[in-house]
């Protein structure tokens, strides 16, 4: 099996586990604050189990993700030559967005500063740009 397609499973497992969380974050996860008054301790063992295995899943899906874009998006095939090349490229615009949010929001945990209050809606943000980015990866292909 070559390494490109291993690399692909990598991401797709890896970007599965990333969607999966927001959308359970957004959809389920969120309804028990209205429907529990101790939603937090219900809350807080899968965030915990979340956190261990988030921050790893991201790591690779970035590394994958990067290792496929450079297969196509390099000095010798050129950066806007083709369709393909120019929705790869908004693919990795959205993707930096997710990811200085990412980066943003651990920042403040570490230094233990409120975030700004438009971060509470993140994950939203976020899945909403993973499926602009799912989409377009399909695209890719086609035109």
């Amino acid at each position: 099996m070559q390494i490109y397609n291993i690399m692909l499973l990598i991401h797709l497992f890896c970007a599965i586990i990333f969607i999966g969380f927001l959308f359970a974050d957004i959809f389920v996860i969120k309804a028990l604050d209205s429907k529990y008054e101790n939603a937090q301790e219900i809350k807080k063992p899968i965030y915990n189990k979340a956190v261990k295995i988030y921050p790893f899943s991201v790591l690779l899906l970035i590394l994958s993700g990067g290792y496929m874009f450079s297969k196509y998006i390099n000095s010798s095939l050129g950066y806007i030559e083709n369709n393909l090349q120019i929705l790869l490229l908004v693919k990795f615009f959205l993707v930096l967005i997710i990811a200085l949010g990412i980066l943003y929001s651990l920042s403040c945990k570490i230094r233990k500063k409120e975030p700004f209050k438009i971060m509470k809606h993140f994950h939203l943000f976020a899945f909403c740009l993973t499926i602009i980015i799912t989409i377009l990866a399909k695209i890719m292909f086609w035109v």
